[in-house]
């Protein structure tokens, strides 16, 4: 029995140690010479842009009692049916830079230089040698709060059994129609001082003439209608690779706001970016052994207008990574001690050598 047991005993170890050994092993990809030293990696960024598109949608809403306003209130001024409509309110641009893949680069350092820290920042964009990187702005995000109209027709309606019981929307809009002409009776005796008993201060008076204000223009608009505008915003993410000539950016609808640009419901708006050419000359070539030098980036200046076609509507000029020329550091420069490079890790402009 005891021998059996052992038998058993063995198989369990026997079979362990196979499962174990046919588990896959993780491998650690490392950047490393054949001597075993290691590679430093590194990007140079490219610009991104981020456009913000503002635009103001306006709905009009009718009032429950728009069929009267002529008889009460004699007018012919309102909404009778709902609209919602949109305008283009404002275009800004916004950039920020991003690894680049094409820019990718592994420097080993040699022994007789002075390259001891390689500093890059959380993505890995280069910064510069021997600095301390600096802070990468966060951007914030704005949230947008929706507001519901909860309001009620009966809660603007503090009117007598007369009116609430007659089970008509004539003698409803009659009531009201009279209870504005009093709120307006009684502000007209505040503003005249024609009343027995003033507020005690100049605060009340403020607030009591604001509360008569705002109960004035909530019934009226059962009248004459209600018009809400809110503005919103919308994001387009765009990183080129060559210059842009009169791409549709997006379109504008009047009834349904921004819509896709190949949507022939709105009016497109067009984009242009436009490089300004770095002239290349033989002294700016890259370094026989690229993987040996270190870079940075002559960035290109970038004209960016949109349009509707006829009229710009925005027109910035901006430094683009991707547009400029990579520029290889001279090697000599590292056998300084002491060395500090700053290098822009929004544009990979090289900064300044101490």
């Amino acid at each position: 029995m005891i021998v059996n047991k052992q038998v058993a005993m063995k198989n369990l170890i026997l079979f362990s140690a196979l499962f174990v050994l046919s588990l896959p092993v993780k491998s650690q990809t490392s950047f490393s010479l054949n001597k075993g030293e290691p590679a430093i990696v590194y990007s140079l960024p490219k610009t991104e842009f981020c456009i913000e598109i503002k635009t103001e949608k306006t709905t009009q809403k009718p009032g429950v009692f728009y069929r009267y306003s002529e008889r009460y209130l004699a007018t012919k001024k309102v909404i009778t049916e709902e609209k919602t409509s949109f305008r283009l309110k404002s275009i800004k641009i916004k950039t920020r830079s991003l690894p680049d893949p094409n820019r990718t680069y592994s420097y080993i350092p040699e022994k007789s230089i002075h390259t001891t820290r390689l500093s890059v920042n959380s993505q890995g964009i280069l910064c510069g040698v021997n600095v301390i990187c600096e802070l990468e702005k966060v951007s914030e995000k704005t949230v947008g709060l929706t507001t519901k109209d909860v309001s009620k027709t009966d809660a603007l309606l503090p009117l007598g059994e007369e009116y609430m019981m007659a089970g008509s929307e004539a003698k409803l809009a009659e009531g009201v129609a009279k209870q504005i002409y009093r709120i307006r009776e009684s502000r007209l005796s505040l503003l005249t001082a024609d009343v027995e008993k003033m507020p005690a201060d100049g605060d009340s008076f403020k607030s009591m003439l604001d509360g008569q204000y705002k109960m004035e223009r909530e019934l009226t608009e059962l009248f004459l209608g209600k018009t809400i505008t809110e503005t919103q915003t919308q994001n387009i993410v765009i990183t080129p690779t060559s210059a842009i000539n009169d791409l549709v950016l997006f379109r504008l609808s009047a009834f349904k706001g921004i819509v896709a640009s190949d949507d022939l419901s709105g009016v497109p708006y067009y984009i242009n970016i436009v490089p300004v050419i770095i002239p290349v000359s033989h002294a700016d070539s890259k370094a026989k052994h690229e993987e040996q030098s270190l870079f940075y980036i002559l960035p290109a200046s970038t004209q960016i207008s949109i349009s509707d076609g006829i009229n710009t509507l925005y027109s910035n000029e901006f430094f683009v990574s991707q547009f400029g020329k990579t520029v290889p550091l001279p090697e000599s420069i590292f056998k300084q001690p002491n060395l500090k490079v700053r290098i822009d890790q929004q544009t990979g402009r090289l900064l300044s050598i101490e």
